[in-house]
């Protein structure tokens, strides 16, 4: 498994800075995080059978439980609100 760092070198076209960030608001808002709470965004390659190439690695870290991990099966640039939604499940 290798992470996809969203601020090193970018691919053509695409802003993941700015995909990553619409995520997390996302996030934020259907979970009605507080400020404490860390939500982190990640593209992981994945070579398991049954996985895709590519997926969305969420984490939502709110302190005093458990972190959570929500994974969307399409790359970040690709991930839309109901795909969320539907991860969250």
């Amino acid at each position: 498994m290798r992470l996809l760092n969203p601020y090193g070198p970018k691919k053509k076209g695409v802003d993941l800075i700015g995909a990553a960030n619409q995520m997390k608001t996302w996030v934020r808002g259907a979970l009605a995080l507080s400020e404490d709470s860390v939500v982190t965004i990640s593209e992981v390659n994945c070579r398991d059978p049954g996985c895709p190439d590519v997926e969305t690695a969420i984490l939502v870290m709110i302190p005093g439980l458990p972190t959570r991990m929500i994974r969307i099966a399409r790359p970040l640039a690709e991930a839309q609100f109901a795909d969320l939604m539907a991860a969250m499940e």
